[in-house]
Formats: structure tokens, C-alpha cells, sequence
């Protein structure tokens, strides 16, 4: 030790009976009064573990230790319900539904600490932990008296134990699930458990046998002190948390079972439910939230989350719902098709809770085994095929056999391999970040739009490298160049366009657009569908080629015949995009130019149009291609300068019009590739797989942008009418405008959700008239 080292501070310690307090405030606040705006005064000694402990300390809001005026550690921590005294069977009914409301609020994403850990049986079941399945009782340290009591109250110590069983295990299995997949806390989940054991040391059938053995107790119990409605209303909801753990216990393993029979038998008994939960009676004093004083949690205390019984009832069923249509995505036909499921299910409205969303992630890929099934390998090789190699020797099975260095086909195999191995994992995550939250689909899009990037040119170094290997033919374009097909650079550049157009049209689905964005981001996403629909037809031109000279062609007609199906598909597609992106673009210059966009004029000081472009490109500032736009090669396309306004009117009806033709034909062809006659004799059935609620929800998101385009006709036709009334046109011949009148119109732009917004990602514009004077 150095002695009077200055940098060494010794703590001045000062007795407590020496120490005198005084009330600063006054002096503070006058102090304070004294800085100017954005002034700070911080003590270097004062550290940030110091700032946050002076605001929790004795902090009522941020300290859950603090003892209020005239209140005990005991009457802090200890809370005076006692849960060895008799129930109503209407407050039995009602207590169930009550850690329902709190269970669904927890899945909702709010955390036990503020839901379920807030129910005094729940605390007194599980804490301190038992050591054994039986220890799980409300009576732990209690006499015989009481035990005795025990024997004469059924419907608390066997009925509701039995629930809060079932209850505390389901969570368990939600819990389990959900932490095992992509998620995020805060926003999704509340993983926390609080230093509790929610039942995961034991399996599912001893708990199946409490809930049994309280189903045939109700049903044996006469009529004496209990209505039929109230012991149904029980029976009813135990039987639920039967067939709701029989069915999360059956999703946990891989393979997955297509067996949708207790998520079925689960949705079968909401509607008694519904019809009974007026029949209980809230038992308040049940719960409190003393027990976060409890909990080992780092988090300041929380007030108790309560949602209405009618919620949680909703939630529940939407929960099964979901849950039975999505084991849809387990009948395997395409990666296409399974691409349409999996976004189908992710999109609905309102979007699937954190459970289903997991759950489907799990079907997507446990332990790189897609749908519990099939290798990674397999569900690239089928894309690969149905898109650009419909009958090709770098897919031959058969090259895995070649053990000859020199031979070709042991070169294309371990090349596939190591382009399998690079390119698994983020193909695969394509399918499970549609099962993100909304703005996070988007945000990962943004960030793994660079690994397709550099992913694009090593997928062309290997099609360079695998050309000699496969005796590729060169293609003779019309203008006499000759080009090779490079199918796996391909491939991935027909992936990577199409995240692109989703970041686009997801911005307009979370809002993320101004008003005087929509028209230039309209054009950007039309552009992109046109470079897209350019890369299409480049490869349906190989594949043609391909099968025109190709020896092993005949026999095999339905490959190519699928992938040209599944290229014609992604063109239609493409088409109706870009046309209605166009028609919109077109409507929305129109209404900027009339300065008649809501908030339009009101521009920020620290804002311009070059900014927001920068800001909307800059997840594409580091991609190869597509090349990223000049800004004034973007105004000048996306302000449509050199058209007059009846020309811009114009352009819109007449593209919004092809635009409702392609979404017919959109709609036309359905939502998945037809079936081959070989793939059905390879399937069980025979038959062609159907998947009717997902069918469903793809045909009522296609006709709402269907009805999008009508809606649009519907505002041009307005916006032209209200146009030629008020005169507004161009002098002919010198192309400079008349002197006009302000333009008599309102546009509305509907929300996100709201009635008016026929899509998520068509902002179709409400045009209406008004009155002069």
C-alpha cells in the first residue's frame, strides 16, 4: 500500500447519531430553475449504480421493498387470504375464469409477475418448491385439522387444485416452447419465471389423472349445494385444460403429429364458455401483489394486469383456431407452396400469438429437419428444380455415389455440398422470419439483404466453376451474344429481389411512409417488380432451351411443365404489382401537385426529399444489384415530370384497369402450384393436398387487393371528375400551366386496419368533393 496515494480515496464514514437530515427541495428546485435548456450538472464522483439506487430506494413505484407509513415487514410480505377456507361453487367458477384472464393476458405478452404469479394459490402450490408431484397442495404446513378440513372442501382442494395443475403445466409447455425459437422479450414474450418451477421435472399424465379424477368427482356430485349449469360450467372447463395439454404435449416432439383432434375438441368448448362465465363470481382478495416482494426479480414492482373475461375467452379461440389451421403447413407439397402457408398463416389479422408463431417455426425446421421430416438439403434441391434446374445433373441423386475423384459427377457433388452447406441456413430462416412480429419481418429483411448479396456472387463463382463439369451450352441471344445460364446465381437472385419488394410493401403495411412518399415508393416497388419480371423471362428462356435440347426431356415432361407453371405464377404476380403500383403512383403525384395530401405542406425544417430517400435506400446503399437509383434519376421518374395532369389521370385508369385484370387472373389460378400426377401417386391419399383454411385466407387477401383496385378506379374517377369541373388543365402547346383555382378536394388516407383500407399494402386514397363558400 502506498501511503496518502491521491488516488486513492479514503471513504469519509460518519456516525448516524451525528447526522442531521434537512429538506433540500426548495434550495433544488431553485437551483434547478437556474440551468438552461439542455444544461447538465453531474458530480464525477456520483456513478450510475449510485443514480439508480437513489431512485429506487425507499421509492414506492421503484422499490419493492419499501414498507409504507405504519407498515410491518410481516404485514408487507405476508398477505391474510386464507386458501384452506371453503368456496361457492360460483366463486370456484369464477377463480377458473379469473386465471384464465391472466393466463391469456401472459400470453398476450405481459409477465407472471403481473398475471398469473399474482394468484395467492398459485403461490402457496408452487412455493416453496415441493419435492414431490403430491407436495403440489394448497395445505403445505398445515395440522391435521386442517388436513381434515381438507376432505370436507372438494371443490378447492380436488377441483380447483386439479385446474391450477393443469393451468401451471400448460404454461410450462408454452414456455418451453417459446424460448426454444426465435422471439423477442418485451415485445412477444416475458420469458421470466421469477426463481419458480412451473411443473417441468414431471410429464403430462399425472396431471391428466388430478383433471380425471376431478371430472368424475363433478359428475358423481348430486345436486346439493350446486346448480347443473355451475357443475357443467367446471366440467366444461376442466375438460378443456385436458384436451389443451393433450394437445401441446403432442406438438412438443418431432415428428409432428397432423393430429388436430384436441386443438378440435379444445375450440368444440369455447362456446360453452361463453355461455357460462356470467355464472361465476370474482374472488378478488385471491389475488395481490404482495407476492412480487417474493419473486427474484430485478424489476421494479408492476401493477396487476386484469383483462375481461370476454378477451381472454376471444384470445383462447383464436389460439386454437390458428393452431388447427396451421398443422395445414405440415401436408408438404413445394417449397412455393409452403412459402404461400407459412406467410398466409403469419399474416393474419389479428397476427397469431407468440405460440403459434413458435410452434410454426418449429414445423418449419427442428434440428435443420424441415416439417419434422425432410433435410434442409431436400426442401433447396425441390426449389432449385421448380424454379431454374427442372431436370439437371447437379441435382442427380446419383452423384452422391461417385467415389472417383476425377469423375465430373464427384466434383458436382461436392460442390452442391458445400453451396448446401453455405446456403441452408438463411434459405431456411426466409420461411421463419415471416413468423416474426410484423416489424421485425421487416427489419430482418433489411439486414440479411446483404448475406443474399454477397450469397449472389458466390453462387455465380460456382456456376463459372460447374459449367465445364456439366457441358453447359451457351444460349445465342437474338442480339447474337452468347450467355451461359448461371441457374444457381439465379435462383438467388430471384430470392433476394423478392425480399426487397417485401421491405417495400411491408413499410406501407407498418405505416412507415409520409403522405408525399407514397408516390416515389410506389414507383421504386414498380421498378423493382420490373426488374424482377425482366429476370423471369430470362430464366423461362433457358428453361425452354434447356428442354428443347435436353436427351432425358421425354419422359419427364412434367418437370418442365411445373416449372414453367411456377415461373408463369411469379410473372402474373409481378405483373399486378407493378401495375397497380404504377396506377397509384400516377393518383398520388396527381394530389401532390395539388398540395390536397393530408400534412403535406406541414414539412419539417430538418427534412427534405433527398434526406427521406437516403434514409428509405439505405438498407440497399451496399447491394450489387439491383444498382440502387440516382436520386435525380428517381425524381425524375417518380414525379412523372413532363406529364400534365389529365395525362397523369389518365395513366392511372388505364394501368389501375390491367391491374384489376392481373388480380383476377391472380385469383384465377389459386394459391398454390397444381398438383402433378406423379407427386399424387407419391402422396398417401392420392389425391391432390388441400388445405382449405389457408386457401381461404389467400383468396380473401387476394380479392381485398382486388377490391383495392376498384376502390382505386373509384378515386380516379373521382379526382377527374372533381378535375374537369374546377377547369384545371394545361395551355395547349406551351406546356406551361394556366392560372389556375385551388382544387376543391379532400383525400383521406385510411389506416392500417381500419375498414377503409381494403389491403395492408395498398394505401388506396378516399377522394371526396368540397363545397365552395
Amino acid at each position: 500500500m502506498i501511503p496518502n496515494d491521491p488516488a486513492r480515496v479514503t471513504p469519509r464514514v460518519v456516525p448516524t447519531q451525528h447526522m442531521v437530515a434537512r429538506d433540500i427541495t426548495r434550495e433544488f428546485v431553485n437551483a434547478a430553475s437556474k440551468l438552461k435548456q439542455g444544461e447538465l450538472v453531474k458530480d464525477a464522483e456520483f456513478t450510475l449504480f449510485e443514480a439508480v439506487g437513489a431512485l429506487e430506494i425507499m421509492d414506492s413505484k421503484m422499490d419493492s421493498g419499501y414498507l409504507g407509513p405504519g407498515e410491518s415487514h410481516a404485514e408487507a410480505l405476508e398477505y391474510d387470504y386464507d386458501v384452506m377456507r371453503e368456496l361457492q361453487p360460483e366463486e370456484v367458477l369464477g377463480l377458473v375464469d379469473q386465471l384464465l384472464c391472466h393466463e391469456m393476458a401472459w400470453h398476450m405478452g405481459h409477465p407472471l409477475s403481473q398475471t398469473l404469479f399474482t394468484s395467492i394459490y398459485l403461490d402457496k402450490l408452487l412455493w416453496p418448491v415441493p419435492k414431490s408431484f403430491d407436495e403440489y397442495t394448497f395445505h403445505r404446513g398445515t395440522t391435521g385439522v386442517q388436513l381434515e378440513n381438507e376432505k370436507n372442501i372438494p371443490l378447492v382442494h380436488l377441483v380447483l387444485r386439479a385446474y391450477c395443475l393443469g393451468l401451471v403445466k400448460a404454461c410450462d409447455l408454452v414456455h418451453r416452447r417459446i424460448t426454444q425459437e426465435y422471439y423477442y422479450e418485451e415485445e412477444d414474450f416475458v420469458p421470466q419465471l421469477y426463481n419458480r418451477s412451473l411443473l417441468s421435472e414431471f410429464d403430462v399424465e399425472p396431471v391428466q389423472k388430478v383433471l380425471e379424477n376431478a371430472v368424475e368427482y363433478l359428475q358423481k356430485l348430486g345436486n346439493d349445494g350446486i346448480s347443473i349449469d355451475v357443475r357443467n360450467a367446471l366440467i366444461d372447463r376442466l375438460r378443456l385444460r385436458s384436451h389443451f395439454l393433450a394437445a401441446l404435449s403432442k406438438d412438443m416432439g418431432a415428428p409432428f403429429s397432423n393430429d388436430r383432434g384436441p386443438f378440435t375438441a379444445c375450440l368444440a368448448l369455447i362456446p360453452s364458455l361463453n355461455k357460462s362465465e356470467a355464472l361465476g363470481k370474482p374472488v378478488p382478495d385471491s389475488f395481490t401483489l404482495k407476492i412480487q416482494r417474493k419473486l427474484a426479480s430485478t424489476i421494479p414492482p408492476r401493477p396487476m394486469v386484469t383483462i375481461e373475461i370476454k378477451t381472454a375467452i376471444d384470445h383462447l379461440k383464436r389460439l386454437f383456431q390458428d393452431a388447427i389451421d396451421m398443422h395445414e403447413i405440415l401436408a408438404y407439397s413445394s417449397p412455393s407452396d409452403l412459402r404461400v402457408c407459412v406467410w398466409t398463416i403469419a399474416s393474419r389479422k389479428p397476427q397469431p400469438g407468440i405460440y403459434i408463431r413458435c410452434l410454426m417455426q418449429a414445423f418449419i425446421v427442428n434440428e435443420m429437419k424441415i416439417l419434422g421430416s425432410k433435410p434442409a438439403k431436400q426442401l433447396f434441391y425441390d426449389d432449385l428444380r421448380d424454379l431454374v434446374l427442372p431436370l439437371s445433373s447437379l441435382l442427380d441423386e446419383h452423384n452422391a455415389e461417385i467415389e472417383v475423384p476425377s469423375d465430373p459427377r464427384f466434383q458436382i457433388h461436392q460442390s452442391m455440398e458445400s453451396f448446401v452447406a453455405r446456403v441452408a441456413h438463411p434459405f431456411v430462416d426466409t420461411f421463419r422470419t415471416s413468423c416474426l412480429n410484423r416489424s421485425r419481418v421487416r427489419r430482418a429483411l433489411c439486414h440479411s439483404i446483404l448475406e443474399w448479396d454477397n450469397l449472389q456472387i458466390e453462387a455465380e463463382e460456382l456456376d463459372t466453376h460447374l459449367q465445364p463439369l456439366t457441358g453447359e451450352v451457351p444460349l445465342t441471344l437474338e442480339n447474337g451474344q452468347s450467355t451461359y445460364a448461371y441457374p444457381l446465381g439465379s435462383w438467388v437472385y430471384h430470392e433476394k429481389l423478392k425480399q426487397m419488394q417485401l421491405i417495400f410493401q411491408m413499410g406501407f403495411e407498418l405505416s412507415i411512409y409520409a403522405p408525399e412518399e407514397l408516390a416515389g415508393m410506389y414507383w421504386y416497388l414498380s421498378h423493382l417488380c420490373s426488374s424482377h419480371q425482366l429476370h423471369i423471362e430470362r430464366i423461362q428462356a433457358f428453361v425452354h432451351a434447356e428442354g428443347r435440347r435436353s436427351s432425358r426431356f421425354k419422359g419427364n415432361e412434367e418437370s418442365f411443365e411445373r416449372t414453367l407453371t411456377t415461373l408463369g405464377r411469379h410473372s402474373l404476380w409481378l405483373i399486378a404489382t407493378e401495375s397497380f403500383s404504377l396506377g397509384l403512383q400516377a393518383l398520388y403525384v396527381f394530389l401532390e401537385r395539388h398540395k390536397v395530401l393530408p400534412h403535406a405542406a406541414s414539412q419539417s425544417a430538418y427534412s427534405s426529399a433527398r434526406l427521406r430517400y437516403e434514409l428509405r435506400m439505405k438498407p440497399f446503399l451496399s447491394i450489387s444489384l439491383p444498382e440502387l437509383v440516382s436520386y435525380d434519376q428517381y425524381e425524375e421518374n417518380a414525379t412523372l415530370k413532363g406529364q400534365t395532369d389529365i395525362e397523369l389521370l389518365k395513366r392511372a385508369s388505364r394501368v389501375i384497369a390491367d391491374a384489376r385484370k392481373a388480380w383476377e387472373a391472380v385469383l384465377a389460378q389459386g394459391a398454390f402450384v397444381p398438383t402433378s400426377k406423379k407427386q399424387q401417386k407419391q402422396q398417401n391419399s392420392g389425391e391432390s393436398v388441400r388445405r382449405p383454411a389457408i386457401e381461404a385466407d389467400w383468396q380473401r387477401s387476394t380479392k381485398d387487393s382486388l377490391r383495392a383496385c376498384i376502390g382505386a378506379s373509384i378515386a380516379i374517377q373521382t379526382a377527374t371528375k372533381i378535375f374537369n369541373k374546377m377547369k384545371l388543365s394545361s395551355v395547349p402547346n406551351t406546356g406551361k400551366k394556366s392560372e389556375t383555382v385551388s382544387l376543391l378536394i379532400k383525400v383521406d388516407i385510411p389506416e392500417v386496419g381500419s375498414t377503409g383500407r381494403y389491403h395492408d399494402w395498398w394505401a388506396v386514397p378516399r377522394i371526396a368533393e368540397v363545397e365552395s363558400g
